[in-house]
């Protein structure tokens, strides 16, 4: 069968017989008195005018247009809400504990590698409008890495979201450092491709790596340079994509560095960008703040202590510089803020909703885990077989001389709990619009609990006037665990993603959707977080398993 541009070339040889008898009319008045020459330009013109027109306004159904991706641009374009039908929304994928690299050296542990990307695969396959994936930690199975090639699994790992032109943000876990695993070279690695928004904004040498924050800004609020660069580079795309009739079109255009972008549903939105807003919302102002935090843990990189010889460990809770920073940069931002949000009357802020996403949970989680009734299958929907929660600074012993390789300190039994992340879980409780914190770690948890009471050695969760209230109670902060989603790793738990829906209408009410998608492309869990939370019933979370599928494992 013949190609789309041969066909139309094959129509234009046909010539229709109202055609040849036109022709063969002017051949009989071609003796006739020409008119001016101006009136010959004039026709010339208008004709040339209708036909560029006409052309112009053809369908592209025939031939396609490749979608434009961030590739194209020098940096990532900014975060935004997109238009989806009456609503602004904004959706977060988040994988975790993905432990790539298992003994590679025997055949079942590529294969989980594999079974791990046929489920990335799968969840967005299922789920089109992930805005942004989250890697929320334990990427690598740093044990079992060889320090020539351990970073290379990054490579692996992000092969699904730059295949869809997808941009994605990390958070590292205790495995993701080890003897052979540097956080430092996983970083870099992950730099090199345009794609990653990682970033690292606490310089300090104890603080770990991934601690930093991405505002979310309101539906057509990109950054107007990226945008004209954008639809420029759309339209030359476009036209190399076009059948010869379009190019030839297009060329007779007297201008020639007019960009017609006839297939951008958002062109006129992207116009009114470009011209410094949308004209609805405050461009200068993130509506979301996404907080990332680096809660430590493993082995440090080729260190072994001088005595005993045994690798050190690294401490496994978020560092005291991280907090300091969090709430410092959290205040400045709000101060910096000309609307959108609700109002602090104590400080005279902005309050913009955030979510924050931590590798290891805080002690918060264990609390509400232990606390009297505990997780209510209907209230607080999702598997909770890891009991007790392994939270922050767990095991940790402070002489550091019988850390165990895994867990971030302490060996196998280790050292009791010494409230190491206080000061982080007081930070989250204190900063005004913190919405929910997302954790993995624990492969058998995935259920989200409100946390507006009091835990050991923090004070309740600060109510503050706007920040999501409903029927008399304060909005609280929603903690997370997500889906185990790689093969990689402990326990058999049907792998999957949780799923972050935001709408941006939604955060007036300071109010999240969230579901885990499974491998099978089946939803479970799907709740609100907002006010109500944990009064509220829903469905229980079947607990299923699933396995490697060759047989002769």
């Amino acid at each position: 069968m013949a190609s789309p541009h041969q066909q139309d070339r094959k129509d234009l040889r046909h010539f229709p017989p109202e055609l040849t008898c036109h022709f063969n009319h002017h051949l009989a008045i071609k003796n006739r008195r020409h008119p001016p020459s101006w009136r010959k330009l004039l026709a010339g013109l208008s004709s040339v005018a209708a036909v560029t027109f006409f052309l112009l306004s053809l369908p592209n159904q025939a031939h396609g247009r490749q979608t434009l991706t961030h590739s194209s641009l020098s940096e990532p374009p900014r975060l935004t809400f997109t238009p989806r039908g009456f609503t602004n929304t904004f959706q977060i994928s988040v994988f975790q504990d993905l432990h790539f690299g298992e003994n590679a050296w025997e055949k079942w542990g590529p294969l989980q590698d594999a079974s791990s990307i046929r489920v990335m695969d799968s969840v967005l396959d299922s789920e089109p409008s992930t805005n942004l994936v989250v890697l929320n930690g334990d990427l690598i199975t740093g044990e079992n890495a060889f320090r020539e090639n351990s970073t290379t699994y990054i490579d692996q790992i992000v092969e699904p979201m730059v295949r869809r032109g997808l941009t994605w943000a990390s958070t590292y876990g205790n495995h993701d450092s080890d003897f052979n695993l540097s956080r430092d070279a996983l970083f870099e690695e992950e730099k090199k491709w345009l794609s990653s928004r990682t970033k690292r904004m606490v310089t300090e040498a104890e603080a770990g790596v991934t601690n930093y924050y991405l505002p979310v800004y309101p539906a057509g609020c990109e950054n107007p340079k990226q945008v004209q660069q954008r639809r420029a580079t759309r339209g030359q795309q476009q036209q190399q994509q076009q059948p010869w009739y379009f190019r030839w079109a297009l060329n007779l255009l007297p201008v020639n560095n007019i960009i017609i972008d006839l297939y951008d549903p958002n062109q006129n939105q992207n116009q009114q960008t470009a011209r410094g807003g949308n004209g609805d919302c405050d461009c200068g102002t993130p509506a979301l703040l996404l907080w990332f935090f680096d809660s430590r843990g493993g082995n440090k990189y080729q260190q072994r202590h001088s005595t005993t010889g045994r690798l050190v460990s690294e401490p496994n809770w978020v560092h005291q510089s991280v907090v300091d920073w969090f709430q410092s940069t959290s205040a400045s931002i709000a101060a910096k803020a000309r609307g959108g949000g609700g109002a602090d009357g104590e400080k005279g802020r902005t309050i913009i909703p955030s979510i924050g996403f931590v590798h290891i949970p805080t002690n918060a989680s264990l609390a509400l885990q232990q606390q009297q009734g505990g997780v209510d299958a209907y209230r607080q929907p999702g598997i909770n077989d890891d009991q007790p929660v392994s939270q922050q600074g767990q095991g940790w012993c402070a002489d550091n001389l019988n850390a165990g390789s895994g867990g971030g300190g302490g060996g196998e039994e280790g050292c009791d709990y010494g409230e190491q992340d206080v000061p982080f879980m007081e930070a989250i409780a204190s900063v005004p619009g913190m919405m929910a914190l997302f954790s993995g770690h624990d492969h058998g948890n995935t259920w989200c609990y409100k946390w507006d009471g009091k835990v050991p050695g923090v004070q309740q969760k600060k109510a503050v006037a706007g920040e999501g209230e409903g029927n008399g109670h304060g909005r609280g902060i929603d903690l997370c665990f997500g889906q185990h989603t790689g093969y990689g790793g402990y326990g058999s738990w049907i792998r999957g993603s949780r799923q972050i829906v935001i709408d941006q209408e939604g955060l007036r009410d300071f109010a999240i959707r969230t579901h885990i998608r499974l491998e099978n492309g089946e939803v479970v869990g799907a709740v609100t977080l907002n006010a109500t939370y944990g009064q509220d019933k829903y469905p229980a979370t079947p607990n299923d398993k699933t396995h490697l599928r060759d047989p002769a494992l």
